[in-house]
This record gives C-alpha cells, sequence and structure tokens, in this order.
C-alpha cells in the first residue's frame, strides 16, 4: 500500500514536470516569436524610414536641379523674384504633385518661404517649423543634401528633406524643402503594440492553462487512487460478507449451546457469570458480523417514513438493557419538527450505531443526550438536526480519516461503524460531523432536508 502511494507520488510528480516543461517551452515558443516579430517590425521601421529618406533626398535634389537649369537663379540674385514666382511655384506645384508631397517650398536662410507648391506655408510666411531641424538645414545651405529626423506636429507624422540652390557664382541661395506625410509608420506601432498585449496575453493563457492541467492531474491523480481504493474496499466487502455469513452459522451454534449448559449446569455464581460471558460475547460478534454485512451490501434506501421523532424513539427503546447494564442515564430533548422522509430501519441503525459508541466510551456510567431540532437553512433548504452527545472520554478527531473505513479510535470494533453512518446520512442527502475532545466527550450530528 505504502509502496504503491509513493509510486504514485512519483508518477504525479514526473507528470507535473512534463508538464512544466511543455509550458515552458510553449511560453519561451511564444515569446521568442513575439520578441522576433517586434524587433522585425523594429526594424521594418527603421528600414522604411531610410527609404523614405533617401527619396525625399532624391526628390529635393532634383527639384533644386530644375531650379537651376531656368532663370530663377539669377532673378532671385537680382532680387526680380516676384517677377518669375507664378512660373516658380508651378514647378514646384508639379513636384508636389507627381510625388505626393505634403508641401514643397523654396526657403531662404531665415526660414522665409520664397516660392511653394500648393501646401500650408505660401510665399512670404516663415517657416519657423525648420527650426526643429536647424542641423539638416544648416548641412543644406553648407551644401548638402540632407533629410531630417521624423518629427510630430499637432498629432502628425511627417518626414522633410533639403536640398541647396546654387546661384551663378557657385553659392547657396537658397534651399528646397520637400515634407511628406509619414503617418503609415503609426500602423508598425499598432502592431507592436498589439504584439506586445499578445504577448502578455498569451503568457498569462499559459500559466492559466497550466493551472488547470495541475489541477486535472491532481484531480485524475486522487479520482484514480479513489478508484483504486473502492476496489480494493469492494473485494474486501465481498469476501467480509463471505466470511461473515459463514461465520453466523457457527455463532448460532455457540450461543444455542451455552444456552442448554446453563440450564443443565447453572446454579452456581461463578457458573452464571461464566454461562453468561459466552452469549455476550457471541452478540459482540454478531454486531460485528453485522456491520461487515450492511458495509458490503449497501442496499438501497426506502424513504417511506415521515415521523424523525418516533424512528429514533424507537430505536433508543431497544437499547434499556445496554444503558441498564452501562449504568448510563439517557436525556432525550426533542423539539417540534416538519416530516423527514427517511428509511426507518437506515435511522434506527444510525441511532444505534452512535448511541453504542456513546455507551462503549463511558466506563462506569455516564450520560448521553439525544437532541432533535430544527436547522437554519443552508443552500434554500431546510434541515433537521439530529445530535448524540455523551460525557464519555473523547477522542482526538482527525477529519481526514474518522469516517474512514476500517478507522478505529478504539482497541475493539470493526471501525465500520462511523463509515457506515455517513453513508447512510448522504444516502439521505445530509451530511454528518463530529465534535470531541479528549476526557470531555463527543457529540456527533447528522443533518436530514425536510
Amino acid at each position: 500500500m505504502r509502496q504503491s502511494t509513493e509510486l504514485d507520488e512519483k508518477l504525479l510528480k514526473r507528470r507535473k514536470a512534463m508538464v512544466t516543461g511543455i509550458i515552458a517551452l510553449t511560453a519561451f515558443v511564444l515569446l521568442g516569436y513575439i520578441f522576433g516579430a517586434w524587433r522585425f517590425l523594429q526594424h521594418m521601421g527603421d528600414y522604411l524610414e531610410e527609404e523614405l529618406a533617401r527619396r525625399l533626398t532624391s526628390v529635393a535634389t532634383l527639384t533644386a536641379e530644375v531650379i537651376e537649369a531656368g532663370d530663377f537663379p539669377y532673378e532671385i540674385e537680382s532680387e526680380r523674384l516676384p517677377l518669375v514666382r507664378g512660373e516658380l511655384n508651378a514647378v514646384l506645384s508639379k513636384v508636389h504633385s507627381e510625388n505626393q508631397m505634403q508641401g514643397v517650398y523654396l526657403v531662404d536662410e531665415n526660414y522665409w518661404v520664397l516660392a511653394s507648391s500648393h501646401g500650408l506655408f505660401g510665399p512670404g510666411d516663415r517657416l519657423s517649423i525648420l527650426e526643429e531641424d536647424s542641423l539638416a538645414v544648416a548641412q543644406a545651405f553648407a551644401g548638402l543634401a540632407y533629410a531630417a529626423p521624423m518629427q510630430m506636429v499637432a498629432g502628425n507624422r511627417f518626414k522633410s528633406a533639403f536640398a541647396p540652390v546654387h546661384g551663378i557664382l557657385d553659392d547657396v541661395l537658397a534651399i528646397v524643402v520637400v515634407q511628406a506625410n509619414a503617418d503609415f509608420f503609426n500602423l508598425l506601432s499598432v502592431f507592436q503594440g498589439g504584439l506586445v498585449v499578445g504577448g502578455i496575453v498569451s503568457v498569462a493563457l499559459a500559466v492559466l492553462f497550466s493551472v488547470f492541467l495541475f489541477w486535472a492531474i491532481t484531480r485524475l491523480s486522487k479520482t484514480h487512487e479513489s478508484l483504486r481504493k473502492s476496489e480494493r474496499l469492494a473485494s474486501m466487502g465481498q469476501m467480509a460478507a463471505t466470511v461473515a455469513h459463514e461465520i453466523r452459522n457457527p455463532l448460532g451454534i455457540i450461543k444455542g449451546t451455552a444456552d442448554v449448559l446453563k440450564s443443565r449446569f447453572g446454579g452456581t455464581e461463578d457458573a452464571d457469570e461464566l454461562l453468561d460471558f459466552i452469549p455476550s460475547e457471541v452478540r459482540r460478534l454478531n454486531r460485528l458480523v453485522s456491520d461487515f454485512l450492511t458495509f458490503a451490501r449497501d442496499r438501497e434506501l426506502e424513504r417511506g417514513a415521515t415521523d424523525l421523532c418516533r424512528s429514533v424513539e424507537k430505536s433508543l427503546v431497544s437499547l434499556q438493557d445496554e444503558l441498564a447494564k452501562a449504568h448510563v442515564k439517557l436525556y432525550k430533548q426533542f423539539e417540534d419538527i416538519p416530516p423527514v422522509r427517511h428509511d426507518e430501519d437506515a435511522i434506527s441503525q444510525l441511532v444505534l450505531n452512535l448511541t453504542l459508541n456513546s455507551i462503549q466510551s463511558m466506563n462506569g456510567g455516564g450520560e448521553i443526550t439525544v437532541r432533535l431540532k430544527n436547522y437554519s437553512r443552508k443552500r434554500g433548504r431546510a434541515y433537521v438536526q439530529v445530535a448524540v452527545q455523551d460525557t464519555g472520554c473523547g477522542f482526538e478527531v482527525d477529519e481526514a480519516k474518522i469516517f474512514e473505513p476500517f478507522f478505529t479510535t478504539k482497541t475493539s470494533g470493526s471501525g465500520l461503524g462511523l463509515a457506515i453512518c455517513r453513508r447512510l446520512v448522504e444516502k439521505h442527502n445530509g451530511w454528518i460531523e463530529v465534535e470531541s475532545e479528549p476526557g470531555k466527550g463527543t457529540v456527533i450530528r447528522f443533518y436530514l432536508p425536510t
């Protein structure tokens, strides 16, 4: 038995370790995939920004070359730009529409717009947002085409590139500014955020799934152990029933023989004591046999009776001889209770088992109190409480074992009494509980639905 339990525990640990490994591997793969996808999107964003910067720089450079190829530099140097501004605006507007820009501007070194496409700023406006890109603007006025970092203005992303426009003497007269909308980068951010959220949710689900698997494995192991215990008890019950049936016949013969011997040879005090001892031990053995048979048969109840007080009273009457021999006083406290559908024989056996246990726990007399009273509603139903309280020796209550078959705190007995009681109470859809303290007595209560 102990070796089997140890094997089950080892098997349970191995299964839990296997589940832990699978869950850990799954979580690792999920996190690896999510991190890889997040890094891919980040690299994709960097790549797209670089491509956008190259494209804008190329557009700005080509636009500057177109301006340099015309008479525009000469007009700018001679301060006659207003004469050709319309034509210059048309050139910038064409670049704007063909390349799907947000704006194309020709700007001097003080950020004043000299010409523009149909953008947000017109000639004479100051393009103050270029102050954010002062480094890139300085590079452009130094003669180099340059793209500025991504900017966020009024909730919109955009990127700018600058190219110098040279004069006749190869000096930089102005710069071409091209701006493109970059809101599509927000989509990458959304994907990255979704991956983070998905990662957290996936890990949480993996943890919950692992907890569920641990619970399921534990329950499966307990169920397996319970089934194995039930099979073992069923085998023992069948064996006990067979043996008990065979024992009852010799017990009857022994009792009958003892009665014959008493009638023939009784008369002396010592002989009477010895001849009375045999029937009392036969009765005790017969009770043990009856317990085994009751536990093994597990018959279906016939819940036809309704007067619970009468059934309990009837059971207590049959114990008068036992109470008198043990010098135990019996007290009854019965409240007015509603009808309770029950099996009269089962209730009789219940009360007899509990009362006999109380009698056996008292040496030299004591008191037993049997109570019937109404119990407050539980889960929408009313119950009746039946309690058997004694002033016996009491014992330490082990909640896990007290109702297990063959468990007993006494030196004699089958250990089936409380197991049978619990089974009978549960078949009535009730429950049973024990309260005891060494040296102070015991009270056992069971509850039946009305």
